[in-house]
């Protein structure tokens, strides 16, 4: 039933009232009663405007006119007059702050239906980007290389593997855009095993580029977006594949203990960061664009600046660093906990030898 509470306070009030005219001299207690009860309701349920008011009016006409019938006989004095607009007073002031109370709560609740909608939006996009441009890419590179197998000329050759290569450029962006909208969705949080998401990861990785992949035993469990520490690690192991092009590179994936954090990161035997880059990185924190500042193999930046916000916004960093064979480390270091965030600033590191290592 809608508008119960106008009807309760209808009841009460009507009741007040009369006890104030049946009363006399009595009438102090039930007038203030009705008003206590009209608060309450009004808290309770969103009342119509007409419905407020209309109450109002009619309630302060017929006690007001039962508080000045007693005072024009004596049993009151004059002065109890002046409960009559001090009360619809108070009782406006508290309707205004309620009123902007529900609006608050009502744009709060639109404005989460908006967020909800816009990020199943942002899905239905990657998925749409992810089908729509890997499937047209997926099917000219296998007839490129259908194409490529076919015994043809030195220049159609070279032709052909300018093609491909160019394809694989495309693919790549293909790539790190829908990277890009999976870190920037709002995804689930659950208890993600490292250890697990770092031997899959590795075991997917490891059938796309030919490397010495290992990964570190471990038991830790952080509470996260798995999709999302997902694409982050896909991001840095990129970055480990375009610093190293031997078979015998090593690349390895750690999730390493820290005081009140993990350490999620990925090390390589490539050539590493160059020192400019280095010494960029650590001046234009939280920057990690590090315009101006580039290698020959550094590209656009934004992997590394899309895994940096991830770990901003929960509460941690990313840390570069040179891994012990001398080539890139790149760890995002993450709180145990959620609503934790870390202190320390960034640092460069070098990194320390696995303690046991598996290939997947």
């Amino acid at each position: 039933m809608r508008h119960r509470m106008v009807v309760t306070w209808s009841v009460v009030a009507a009741i007040c009232s009369f006890v104030m005219i049946a009363v006399p001299g009595s009438e102090t207690v039930p007038y203030h009663i009705a008003w206590a009860a009209f608060a309450l309701c009004f808290g309770l349920e969103q009342w119509s405007r007409l419905a407020t008011w209309v109450g109002l009016g009619v309630f302060t006409v017929v006690t007001g006119a039962i508080i000045v019938y007693r005072a024009a006989t004596e049993v009151l004095d004059w002065q109890e007059t002046a409960e009559i607009p001090l009360m619809l007073l108070l009782m406006a002031l508290m309707i205004w702050h309620v009123r902007r109370r529900q609006q608050a709560l009502a744009d709060l609740t639109a404005s989460a239906a908006r967020e909800r909608a816009e990020s199943t939006m942002r899905e239905l996009l990657t998925l749409r980007t992810s089908h729509e441009m890997r499937s047209p890419l997926t099917i000219a590179r296998g007839y490129l290389e259908m194409m490529l197998e076919r015994p043809r000329s030195t220049n159609d050759l070279e032709d052909l593997q300018v093609v491909d290569e160019e394809l694989a450029r495309l693919t790549r962006v293909c790539e790190r855009l829908v990277r890009s909208m999976r870190l920037g969705g709002d995804l689930e949080v659950t208890d993600v095993h490292l250890g697990n998401l770092l031997g899959q990861t590795a075991e997917r990785w490891s059938a796309v580029a030919t490397r010495r992949w290992r990964v570190e035993p471990t038991s830790e469990v952080l509470t996260c977006s798995s999709e999302r520490l997902r694409a982050c690690l896909d991001t840095m192991i990129e970055n480990a594949l375009r610093y190293t092009d031997a078979d015998d590179d090593t690349v390895v994936l750690y999730a390493r203990p820290m005081k009140d954090a993990v350490a999620v990161g990925v090390a390589d035997s490539g050539r590493g960061f160059s020192s400019d880059v280095l010494r960029s990185a650590s001046a234009h924190w939280p920057d990690l664009t590090m315009d101006g500042v580039r290698d020959d193999l550094s590209q656009t930046g934004l992997g590394l600046s899309l895994v940096r916000d991830v770990a901003t916004r929960r509460g941690g960093w990313v840390q570069l660093g040179v891994s012990q064979w001398g080539g890139a480390d790149v760890a995002m270091v993450l709180p145990r906990r959620p609503e934790s965030r870390l202190s320390t600033g960034p640092r460069l590191a070098v990194g320390t030898e696995p303690r046991t290592v598996s290939a997947p």
